[in-house]
Protein backbone atom coordinates (compact mmCIF):
# COMPACT_ATOMS: atom_id res chain seq x y z
CA UNK A 1 0.00 0.00 0.00
CA UNK A 2 2.89 2.34 0.75
CA UNK A 3 4.23 1.80 -2.78
CA UNK A 4 0.96 3.02 -4.29
CA UNK A 5 1.07 6.18 -2.18
CA UNK A 6 4.67 6.78 -3.20
CA UNK A 7 3.80 6.24 -6.86
CA UNK A 8 0.86 8.67 -6.65
CA UNK A 9 3.06 11.24 -4.90
CA UNK A 10 5.77 10.97 -7.57
CA UNK A 11 3.18 11.20 -10.34
CA UNK A 12 1.65 14.31 -8.74
CA UNK A 13 5.10 15.93 -8.42
CA UNK A 14 5.81 15.15 -12.07
CA UNK A 15 2.51 16.69 -13.19
CA UNK A 16 3.13 19.80 -11.06
CA UNK A 17 6.62 20.20 -12.50
CA UNK A 18 5.43 19.72 -16.07
CA UNK A 19 2.51 22.12 -15.80
CA UNK A 20 4.51 24.85 -14.07
CA UNK A 21 7.11 25.16 -16.79
CA UNK A 22 6.75 27.48 -19.73
CA UNK A 23 8.56 27.21 -23.00
CA UNK A 24 11.02 29.96 -23.87
CA UNK A 25 10.14 32.12 -26.86
CA UNK A 26 12.53 33.70 -29.34
CA UNK A 27 12.26 36.27 -32.12
CA UNK A 28 14.41 35.67 -35.19
CA UNK A 29 15.24 38.93 -36.95
CA UNK A 30 16.62 38.70 -40.48
CA UNK A 31 17.96 41.87 -42.10
CA UNK A 32 19.13 41.46 -45.67
CA UNK A 33 20.73 37.97 -45.39
CA UNK A 34 21.97 38.16 -41.79
CA UNK A 35 19.97 36.84 -38.84
CA UNK A 36 20.03 37.05 -35.08
CA UNK A 37 17.89 35.42 -32.42
CA UNK A 38 16.52 37.56 -29.60
CA UNK A 39 15.13 35.85 -26.49
CA UNK A 40 11.70 37.13 -25.48
CA UNK A 41 10.51 37.38 -21.90
CA UNK A 42 12.08 38.35 -18.61
CA UNK A 43 15.81 38.47 -18.31
CA UNK A 44 17.33 35.65 -16.26
CA UNK A 45 19.77 36.52 -13.51
CA UNK A 46 23.21 35.15 -14.19
CA UNK A 47 26.37 35.32 -12.13
CA UNK A 48 28.56 34.67 -15.14
CA UNK A 49 29.89 37.73 -16.92
CA UNK A 50 31.66 37.69 -20.24
CA UNK A 51 34.07 40.21 -21.69
CA UNK A 52 31.47 41.30 -24.24
CA UNK A 53 28.54 41.54 -21.79
CA UNK A 54 26.48 44.73 -22.04
CA UNK A 55 23.71 44.97 -19.41
CA UNK A 56 21.85 47.82 -21.11
CA UNK A 57 21.88 46.04 -24.48
CA UNK A 58 20.53 42.76 -22.99
CA UNK A 59 17.85 44.52 -20.95
CA UNK A 60 16.54 46.22 -24.09
CA UNK A 61 16.57 42.93 -26.02
CA UNK A 62 14.58 40.96 -23.44
CA UNK A 63 11.93 43.56 -22.63
CA UNK A 64 9.13 42.02 -24.72
CA UNK A 65 7.17 39.04 -23.46
CA UNK A 66 5.05 37.61 -26.29
CA UNK A 67 5.23 36.73 -29.96
CA UNK A 68 2.94 39.67 -30.72
CA UNK A 69 5.94 41.92 -30.02
CA UNK A 70 8.14 40.17 -32.60
CA UNK A 71 7.61 42.70 -35.39
CA UNK A 72 9.79 44.42 -37.96
CA UNK A 73 9.75 47.59 -35.86
CA UNK A 74 10.85 45.55 -32.82
CA UNK A 75 13.82 44.16 -34.73
CA UNK A 76 14.82 47.58 -36.04
CA UNK A 77 14.60 49.08 -32.54
CA UNK A 78 17.02 46.52 -31.09
CA UNK A 79 20.11 48.25 -32.45
CA UNK A 80 21.37 45.19 -34.31
CA UNK A 81 24.52 46.18 -36.18
CA UNK A 82 23.63 44.65 -39.54
CA UNK A 83 20.09 46.14 -39.41
CA UNK A 84 21.22 49.78 -39.02
CA UNK A 85 20.59 50.80 -42.65
CA UNK A 86 17.62 48.49 -43.22
CA UNK A 87 14.07 49.56 -44.00
CA UNK A 88 11.02 47.59 -42.87
CA UNK A 89 10.93 45.91 -46.30
CA UNK A 90 14.43 44.50 -45.69
CA UNK A 91 13.44 42.86 -42.40
CA UNK A 92 11.85 39.44 -41.94
CA UNK A 93 10.72 38.28 -38.49
CA UNK A 94 9.79 34.89 -37.13
CA UNK A 95 8.70 34.02 -33.60
CA UNK A 96 9.32 30.48 -32.36
CA UNK A 97 9.14 28.52 -29.17
CA UNK A 98 11.64 25.98 -27.86
CA UNK A 99 10.65 22.70 -26.25
CA UNK A 100 9.20 23.10 -22.80
CA UNK A 101 10.13 21.02 -19.77
CA UNK A 102 6.77 19.30 -20.10
CA UNK A 103 7.69 18.07 -23.59
CA UNK A 104 11.07 16.88 -22.34
CA UNK A 105 9.45 14.98 -19.45
CA UNK A 106 7.02 13.26 -21.82
CA UNK A 107 9.81 12.23 -24.22
CA UNK A 108 12.13 10.98 -21.45
CA UNK A 109 9.23 9.16 -19.79
CA UNK A 110 8.48 7.37 -23.05
CA UNK A 111 12.15 6.47 -23.53
CA UNK A 112 12.54 5.14 -19.96
CA UNK A 113 9.23 3.27 -20.20
CA UNK A 114 10.28 1.60 -23.44
CA UNK A 115 13.70 0.70 -22.04
CA UNK A 116 12.06 -0.67 -18.89
CA UNK A 117 9.74 -2.90 -20.92
CA UNK A 118 12.63 -4.11 -23.09
CA UNK A 119 14.69 -4.81 -19.97
CA UNK A 120 11.81 -6.72 -18.39
CA UNK A 121 11.35 -8.82 -21.56
CA UNK A 122 15.09 -9.59 -21.66
CA UNK A 123 15.07 -10.49 -17.94
CA UNK A 124 12.15 -12.88 -18.42
CA UNK A 125 13.88 -14.44 -21.43
CA UNK A 126 17.05 -15.05 -19.40
CA UNK A 127 15.01 -16.61 -16.58
CA UNK A 128 13.24 -18.93 -19.02
CA UNK A 129 16.55 -19.91 -20.58
CA UNK A 130 18.09 -20.66 -17.17
CA UNK A 131 15.05 -22.67 -16.13
CA UNK A 132 15.16 -24.73 -19.33
CA UNK A 133 18.88 -25.32 -18.85
CA UNK A 134 18.35 -26.51 -15.27
CA UNK A 135 15.59 -28.90 -16.38
CA UNK A 136 17.94 -30.24 -19.04
CA UNK A 137 20.54 -31.02 -16.37
CA UNK A 138 18.05 -32.88 -14.25
CA UNK A 139 17.06 -35.07 -17.22
CA UNK A 140 20.73 -35.78 -18.05
CA UNK A 141 21.51 -37.13 -14.61
CA UNK A 142 19.22 -40.12 -15.01
CA UNK A 143 20.71 -43.26 -16.48
CA UNK A 144 18.78 -46.15 -17.90
CA UNK A 145 18.67 -49.12 -15.53
CA UNK A 146 17.92 -52.50 -16.77
CA UNK A 147 19.31 -55.60 -18.26
CA UNK A 148 19.73 -56.87 -21.71
CA UNK A 149 17.09 -59.11 -23.25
Amino acid sequence: MARIHLLVLLLAALVALASASSAPRFCKCTCFKNSTIIPLGPQHQSDQRSLFHDDHHDARRTASTSCADCTKAFCLSQGISFCENADEDDVVTMCFQRDSNKDKIIVWGFIFGTLGLLGWAAFKRVLEWREARNLGRLGASYAAVGGTR
